[in-house]
């Protein structure tokens, strides 16, 4: 999934709101382990996360990681074996104040060059540990659980590549429902409508929404879609540790 300039991001359901428990379980979801007291001098991690996502479209996948620490200088992740196998260091002026979030996602090669199983078996299931240390001295530590629970991608109902045209104030985006992996259960689906532009300080313009695991469909607010502009659009099926697979397509407005 692409990093995007303008994010919309909202939680609909056909009551119309979700309680903020909710809200709070579907942005988080439970991929990090349960974690055991910090020792004294040890600050643990305010969010740690890794997490498959797979193209079902595309036919491709990779891993993505999440960490947000206050004032971090240096931070790593180790395998279940307690192999390092990331690690970075904040420097010049940078190590001045430290980072806060970090996001980074891996390369996705096409199953034709890495398929699928063998991607898994890079990645075994498992907790990862997160560790840093801080501007101040102090030590972070964090974990998250990495499954190999992945959802099918959704059905993209319409509109896809061979649909009329899409009226701008009047565009339902549908899919259907996908089951819920073994030992797992779908949490919500991530709708994403795009459009890209030429200019370099916001190359994407993107409506992102969170929807409950009972949607199939979004309607998308007037006034967002331009006419005779091409749109790409992706539905993510989430599952409860965070693993993703998204399906997508393309579609076209009308005057």
């Amino acid at each position: 999934m692409k990093l995007t300039a303008i994010t919309l991001a909202a939680l609909l359901v056909a009551s119309g709101s979700l309680a903020p428990s909710a809200v709070a379980q579907l942005r988080s979801t439970d991929t990090s382990a349960d974690q055991p007291q910090p020792a004294p001098g040890v600050v643990t991690l305010e969010d740690a996360r890794l997490k498959f996502e797979i193209n079902s479209t595309d036919q491709d996948g990779g891993v993505q990681v999440f960490i947000d620490a206050e004032e971090w200088k240096t931070m790593s992740i180790f395998d279940p074996q307690g192999n390092r196998i990331f690690s970075t260091v904040t420097r010049g002026r940078l190590a001045r104040f430290g980072g806060s979030e970090l996001f980074l996602e891996s390369g996705e090669p096409p199953f034709s060059e890495l398929p699928l199983n063998n991607l898994l078996k890079q990645w075994p299931a498992g907790v990862y540990t997160f560790g840093g240390t801080g501007a101040d001295g102090q030590r972070f530590r964090g974990s998250a659980r990495l499954t190999h629970r992945l959802p099918d991608g959704p059905k993209l109902v319409s509109p896809v590549e061979s649909s009329a045209l899409q009226k701008p104030r009047d565009t339902v985006m549908r899919w259907q429902r996908v089951p819920a992996p073994k030992g797992s259960r779908i949490i919500g689906y991530q709708v994403l409508v795009e459009r890209e532009t030429e200019l370099k300080a916001l190359p994407v313009v993107t409506l992102d929404v969170m929807m409950p695991p009972t949607a199939t469909r979004l309607r998308v607010p007037p006034g967002f879609l331009r006419p005779k502009t091409e749109y790409s659009w992706e539905v993510l099926a989430i599952e409860r540790n965070g693993n993703q697979t998204l399906s997508s397509s393309t579609f076209t407005t009308s005057n």
